[in-house]
């Protein structure tokens, strides 16, 4: 690959990152490095391997990946270690560098390396690890003491970062304010920049014997709707306030056809496939497991509905504008960045709330009158060209990144 040298390299710090593991964050940092490299950037991933099954060196879409072993980022000092080591051997003090930080911790490991200090940093506030980790270890019980230790250094780590970094980078307002909340120091440079969608594999299917071979494929009944949600199986995606809501819907309405397609993995698969069982709605919600790339656009386009469960920290939804991309219509909660996207387009698209009543209350109005939501197709499509295609992501992160490097 023939890179630029008028063009700073690009140092991406990641724990981990795509394809290895499949999340939006590490969807929006592929899509955008990848692009950086056709545009004349090296880029350099510094990432750790979610199993021993990856090379420790690879090159993809042109993009350099430098991999940690499994068992050394389960082990702090072993990662704090390797980490330093990494950057010695692949930074070449030749190039001028800027760091593109997406992990804190990554992150503040780095920091500790004395020519990764001296170089501008970019910080892409994903979403509050603090917050996150808050609501995860919340979720398996974890002492109270040990809770508030465990997010002090957690705290502590992402405020090392913010402090070192030249800019923010948000993905909507609603992070950028959480930040201004949770850091109390001099603030960086903000921008907001959006996630995005690849808006020509995301696209609406328009032949109608298609639509139909691809429903029956899916397992969609013939006249039924085809509510689609796709989410990671933990605990703040709102995952059980859907499944109850689609419960009262059977409830109050047992005439309706339609079925839900819950597609992802996670830590609460059995859970949520219990509660389904329990409440009886194994005819009307199915668990698809993860869905791949290649097959992901499909189940978009013949859906009726996209739906966006959220009950915390949504920072932006890259599902939501793939949803959008494809020409299909999303409810979401107002919560987060989804409120951001989807009110411009249309306020009837937004639950009144994130609890299952009011999940129940919008769904069962869609299902007994699909045409107002359904004559969105179009304008969902519009609004995700319009400001949501990853080239013009890209070209906004380019600008960052150049403003950046001046300032230096």
């Amino acid at each position: 690959m023939n890179f630029t040298k008028k063009k700073p390299a690009i140092l991406s710090l990641q724990y981990h990152s795509y394809p290895d593991a499949v999340g939006g964050a590490w969807n929006l940092t592929h899509e955008i490095n990848r692009r950086l490299v056709k545009r004349g950037y090296r880029v350099v991933i510094i990432t750790c391997k979610p199993s021993n099954d990856y090379p420790d060196q690879e090159v993809i879409n042109g993009v350099e990946f430098i991999r940690i072993e499994y068992a050394v980022s389960k082990h702090p000092m072993r990662l704090w270690s390797a980490i330093r080591k990494k950057i010695k051997n692949y930074m070449n003090e030749s190039e001028n560098w800027v760091a593109h930080v997406h992990h804190p911790l990554v992150g503040a490991f780095a920091l500790t390396e004395k020519r990764y200090r001296k170089i501008p940093k970019i910080y892409h506030f994903h979403s509050s690890w603090y917050d996150e980790e808050k609501i995860n270890l919340i979720e398996v019980g974890q002492n109270k003491i040990k809770l508030y230790f465990i997010l002090k250094i957690i705290q502590w780590i992402e405020w090392v970062c913010y402090c070192y970094s030249k800019s923010v980078i948000f993905l909507s307002e609603y992070t950028r304010k959480r930040f201004i909340d949770y850091f109390p120091f001099k603030k960086p440079r903000m921008r907001i920049i959006p996630g995005g969608t690849d808006t020509i594999k995301f696209c609406p299917l328009e032949n109608s014997s298609k639509l139909d071979q691809t429903r029956y494929q899916i397992g969609i009944p013939e006249g039924h709707k085809f509510l689609l949600t796709v989410r990671r199986l933990e605990a703040r995606m709102g995952l059980d306030n859907l499944i109850t809501a689609i419960s009262e819907i059977v409830n109050r309405s047992p005439k309706l056809k339609f079925k839900l397609i819950i597609a992802g993995k996670g830590s609460l698969d059995k859970k949520l496939k219990s509660q389904v069982t329990l409440s009886g709605l194994d005819n009307h919600i199915h668990f698809s497991g993860f869905i791949s790339d290649d097959l992901l656009p499909a189940y978009y386009a013949a859906a009726d509905i996209f739906i966006m469960p959220t009950t915390f920290i949504e920072g932006f939804g890259i599902a939501t504008v793939e949803a959008l991309s494809s020409g299909l219509p999303v409810f979401g909660t107002p919560i987060g960045g989804t409120a951001e996207i989807l009110e411009p387009i249309d306020k009837q698209l937004l639950f009144g709330n994130a609890d299952a009543k009011s999940m129940a209350d919008k769904i069962e109005w869609f299902l007994k009158n699909p045409y107002p939501v359904l004559g969105m197709k179009s304008k969902c499509r519009d609004a995700a060209l319009k400001k949501y295609s990853w080239e013009l992501v890209t070209n906004q992160f380019e600008e960052e990144l150049m403003m950046v490097e001046k300032r230096e």
